[in-house]
């Protein structure tokens, strides 16, 4: 019987000190394939490979909210929440987060209507693109540091938005010329966009230009919180064991 209760002591102090405690994460809402809710319950290829980690962590709860991306980025920013799923490797632009290591990879490429971009020729991103209106969500940083700079200095129009499927539909309607994104949400936004009443003939309207980068997609941890629960960081130190498996 002692070495029952020595035995059961010992198993209870390598456990985590917040082994009961929720993990609040975040995600971009109706971003298929990648991140979106179907009937009450989380989806998509992100989502996936966040929660084949997350059964070696059996001791660790994590519930998974979806919101606009930016309003996600401002809720782990805050503090508000324990990370985000889906954050590229932006350290110096988001220094408020910290990466896991990759959990996916993805081809970002510049789509375009091509009735606006009839006649050019593309070679070089984004120096090609001169001219030219962007729809880009709010806080989306993947068409780079080059392409925002051209932006503020007046050499390419950026139109901000909060939902991607609605930057679509404007391009698709020659309200901006062009998008950055992975292809395949791009298809799905037409998809979607089918499905809402868009004639199926407006998705000959995209056109896809060329692929601008693989990005490497992490979970980002917040710091903010962490320094309210420093047990986040044997978290991350385990999340980041099993994805090296």
């Amino acid at each position: 019987m002692r070495r029952t209760i020595v035995l059961l002591l010992a198993w209870l102090l390598h456990q985590p000190a917040w082994a009961e405690k929720t993990l609040l994460f975040y995600s971009e809402a109706g971003q298929r394939p990648f991140s979106y809710e179907e009937n009450g319950m989380p989806k998509g290829l992100y989502i996936d490979s966040l929660q084949r980690v997350l059964k070696t962590l059996p001791a660790y709860r994590v519930e998974i909210r979806f919101a606009p991306w930016a309003r996600a980025l401002e809720e782990v920013k805050t503090g508000n929440a324990a990370a985000i799923v889906g954050v590229y490797h932006r350290p110096d632009e988001r220094p408020f987060l910290l990466h896991s290591k990759p959990i996916f990879a993805e081809e970002v490429a510049v789509h375009c209507n091509r009735d606006a971009v009839s006649g050019r020729q593309f070679n070089q991103y984004p120096e090609d693109f001169a001219g030219l209106r962007f729809g880009n969500q709010r806080a989306y940083l993947a068409p780079g540091p080059r392409f925002f700079e051209m932006a503020r200095a007046g050499q390419l129009t950026l139109v901000e938005g909060i939902e991607f499927h609605d930057l679509v539909k404007k391009m698709l309607v020659g309200e901006i010329d062009c998008v950055v994104n992975p292809s395949i949400v791009i298809n799905e936004a037409l998809v979607t966009l089918e499905a809402r009443g868009l004639p199926e003939r407006m998705r000959a309207k995209s056109k896809r230009i060329m692929t601008v980068k693989t990005e490497s997609v992490h979970v980002g941890f917040s710091r903010k919180y962490e320094e309210k629960n420093p047990e986040l960081a044997r978290f991350r130190e385990l999340f980041d064991q099993s994805l090296g498996r």
